[in-house]
């Protein structure tokens, strides 16, 4: 999956947003939804789906970058760190705060 990174430029641009999200068979999955003007809304598109859904944006005349190439790509890595972390003998001066932690390991 791939996360999309739109800006609306008007009212019509949010309604097309909000009726792209409607449509279960694109499965898109807002992040950030679409509110007013000038904001930035951000969706995950499945990968099967991406290219109807740019060609969308393309042809509505969005504006729009990519936030997150693959989703999946970031989830492996993170689990990898996590497996690798658990493995290191933690004390108190050592123990990551900044780092997602299962509660076995807290």
């Amino acid at each position: 999956d791939q996360v999309l990174r739109v800006t609306a430029r008007n009212e019509e641009q949010i309604v097309l947003l909000r009726v792209l999200g409607e449509q279960e068979e694109l499965q898109v999955d807002f992040w950030r939804h679409p509110t007013i003007p000038g904001q930035p809304v951000d969706l995950r598109v499945p990968f099967p789906n991406l290219l109807e859904v740019k060609k969308l944006l393309y042809s509505h005349n969005f504006s729009y970058s990519i936030m997150i190439e693959d989703v999946q790509e970031l989830l492996d890595e993170e689990k990898e760190s996590m497996r690798r972390s658990r493995r290191v003998k933690r004390s108190s001066r050592t123990f990551d705060f900044a780092s997602y932690h299962t509660i076995d390991e807290v």
